[in-house]
């Protein structure tokens, strides 16, 4: 699809997101680790150390304790009584199952965002769509990406929807946009045929678009994980990999730290 020309009566300039709570040092160390298994940089199986995580991160031990809580519950993290914490082992059915239940929520509040949205916030819609096909920044097209479904999202939801969707959203990596440049022609397309749809207040065909946006967006993330080797690892905890959980942030560029979802904070 060819982009489309810039409308004259909007603004293209997004709108600001209100201001987010700040994240505590359990969260910091989570997204650190979450981020880490995501892009495939920890394989399954993959011991980690609890010692190294606390000292590249610059905290104590208890906050990693905390983290790994909460990424076992994500299902990201499985701890074995006296071995320690240890990437879970995954198949791709999982991520595409974990892609396919994030898009049927998302799908959910499309259809509600059709009958609900302001002609205001489609018009934010409609700038965002104009600036990602005008970039080929990736981190500027990851913003605009979060930007567009946030829109969406919080249009469409009511506070226990938005509450599963920012639970969903959490398993996601990010940066999709960084190591998968061929992601962005076929995501502006799907985002001119959703914004399509709201506009003329289709609900089924908003909520269909987004759940198909949500599901080819899997297969990237199965793919580049193929890529990487990902699902290569021993089929058990046996023997463990060495960590690359407590591996310091590579410099933007690097293909270690790929991310493939949008957030819907």
């Amino acid at each position: 699809m060819m982009a489309a020309q810039q409308p004259d009566n909007i603004t293209t300039r997004v709108a600001p997101a209100g201001r987010r709570a700040r994240r505590t040092l359990k969260d910091e160390v989570a997204a650190h680790v979450r981020e880490t298994i995501l892009s495939g940089e920890a394989l399954p199986g993959s011991k980690v150390d609890l010692d190294e995580i606390a000292a590249v991160m610059g905290v104590s031990k208890l906050p990693v304790r905390e983290a790994l809580i909460q990424l076992e519950s994500e299902g990201l993290i499985e701890t074995i009584t006296h071995r320690g914490s240890f990437v879970a082992m995954s198949t791709p059915d999982d991520v595409r199952d974990h892609y396919h239940i994030y898009g049927l929520v998302c799908g959910l509040a499309a259809t509600r965002a059709a009958m609900t949205m302001s002609d205001e916030a489609l018009d934010q819609l409609e700038a965002i769509c104009f600036r990602m096909e005008s970039s080929e920044d990736p981190g500027v097209l990851q913003e605009l990406n979060v930007e567009f479904h946030r829109l969406v999202n919080r249009a469409g939801s009511s506070g226990r929807l938005l509450a599963v969707l920012r639970y969903l959203a959490s398993s996601l990596p990010g940066r999709f946009y960084e190591f998968n440049p061929g992601w962005s022609h076929d995501a502006n397309t799907h985002h001119r045929e959703i914004l399509g749809y709201l506009r003329a207040r289709d609900r089924e065909k908003a909520g269909h678009a987004m759940a198909e946006h949500t599901r080819l967006g899997s297969e990237f993330a199965v793919k580049l994980l193929e890529e990487r080797g990902y699902w290569s690892a021993p089929g058990s905890y046996q023997p463990p990999r060495s960590s690359h959980l407590a591996a310091p942030r590579p410099p933007a560029g690097s293909p270690s730290w790929a991310a493939l979802g949008p957030a819907n904070r």
